[in-house]
């Protein structure tokens, strides 16, 4: 089924290849045949659609504004076909899934194994990013659902399903604080901390449960990739702030330890499964949504050795 032109098609082409020499040689056309179709197409709408250089094209403002309508009409073909396919029951489809990096390790991976043991057919893309991406990747409705970390309120309003999700303490396994299911935070400014930066939506919190206990670190290690926060964790005897979701393999390997943190100023953050509004969701992303809240669910501190449950 094609409801989208061939000019449409060869435009986005051209733009993903960066030359007509390149695009011709990935659809088996020549260069002059794909050439002619896009000179009739700026022909009809009246306007340049590539700026022609010495080694390739650009796109113009007028070729990157249809080009992102373009991309859209073919993510909303492909999802019409999936849900005609659901019509005749053939369970084919694809999802495009949106999600923060610490759902990369453990969640993500296990959920699509589910999803594939119950329909190996569908296709799943997933994009790894910060909150800002994953909101316009949404906004643009190239994603299914997206799973972010304190959106604003209006998404959040907007949102499939939310979550309470309480920050916690995380520390090497060998930790002398390792054994505790729960501290302050007064309990460990003596271990110093390696936070994640500005960038990242759980710093607010953690700045202003600081405030509130009138302390003011210097050299603190911060940074925007909670790999390295982890990494850094497991070497020494440093301490670092960060949701269950972030280190539950490492929980679960016995790498870290995690404690909830009693301190009632630290608010908690808000997971959130967010979709496009004013648009369906397709049988296959609903089975994937309900998956991953159902893992999202379940997902418990678990119990260490000597410790107190």
């Amino acid at each position: 089924m094609q409801l989208i032109s061939q000019a449409a098609l060869l435009l986005d082409a051209v733009a993903r290849a960066g030359s007509f020499r390149r695009a011709a040689e990935r659809l088996n056309l020549s260069a002059s045949a794909i050439n002619r179709q896009i000179l009739r197409l700026e022909e009809d709408i009246g306007l340049p659609l590539f700026e022609r250089l010495p080694r390739g094209i650009r796109p113009t403002a007028a070729g990157e504004r249809l080009l992102a309508d373009i991309r859209r009409w073919r993510r909303e073909q492909e999802r019409a076909e999936g849900q005609l396919r659901d019509l005749k029951g053939q369970r084919r489809g694809s999802i495009a899934i949106g999600a923060m990096e610490c759902f990369g390790n453990t969640l993500l991976p296990d959920v699509i194994k589910k999803l594939h043991s119950v329909n190996p057919l569908i296709e799943v893309s997933v994009l790894i990013g910060g909150t800002d991406e994953l909101l316009r990747k949404l906004n643009l409705k190239e994603l299914d659902f997206a799973l972010l970390f304190n959106p604003p309120h209006r998404i959040a309003s907007d949102a499939v399903r939310l979550l309470n999700a309480r920050p916690g303490l995380v520390m090497a396994a060998n930790h002398p604080l390792a054994l505790s299911q729960s501290l302050r935070l007064a309990d460990c400014l003596q271990y110093g901390f390696v936070l994640p930066d500005q960038s990242l939506g759980i710093r607010e919190f953690i700045d202003k449960a600081f405030v509130d206990l009138g302390v003011e670190f210097a050299g603190m290690v911060s940074t925007n990739s909670i790999a390295l926060i982890k990494s850094m964790v497991k070497l020494g005897q440093t301490m670092a702030v960060l949701s269950i979701f972030d280190v539950y393999g490492e929980l679960v390997r016995g790498e870290l330890a995690f404690a909830t943190i009693e301190d009632r100023n630290i608010e908690d953050e808000i997971l959130a499964i967010c979709a496009p509004v004013n648009r369906p969701t397709s049988a296959a992303a609903q089975m994937m949504i309900d998956l991953v809240d159902e893992s999202l669910r379940s997902i418990r501190q678990p119990s260490r050795a000597g410790s107190q449950i």
